[in-house]
């Protein structure tokens, strides 16, 4: 599905780019932004931000990774 006509973001780039922060960057904020960002886009209109904000947190079920919970580790972590 377009999410941002402007600069035809799709929402399968917006699932990636949550990956990819996640994965790179497990205790990042994440914000439409920092999605325009790691996709090497800019926005044009706005329209898309709460489209593209909806889709990252749907995208971004575990969320920064908590010490203990599993999943990523902190950096501050013994080990």
């Amino acid at each position: 599905m377009i999410v941002c006509s402007c600069t035809e973001i799709t929402s399968k780039d917006i699932e990636e780019a949550v990956a990819a922060l996640r994965t790179n960057h497990p205790f990042v904020v994440l914000t439409p932004g920092l999605i325009y960002r790691q996709l090497g886009k800019r926005p044009s209109c706005g329209t898309c931000l709460p489209l593209i904000s909806k889709l990252m947190l749907s995208f971004d079920e575990e969320g920064p990774a908590m010490p203990g919970a599993g999943g990523h580790r902190s950096p501050f972590e013994d080990g």
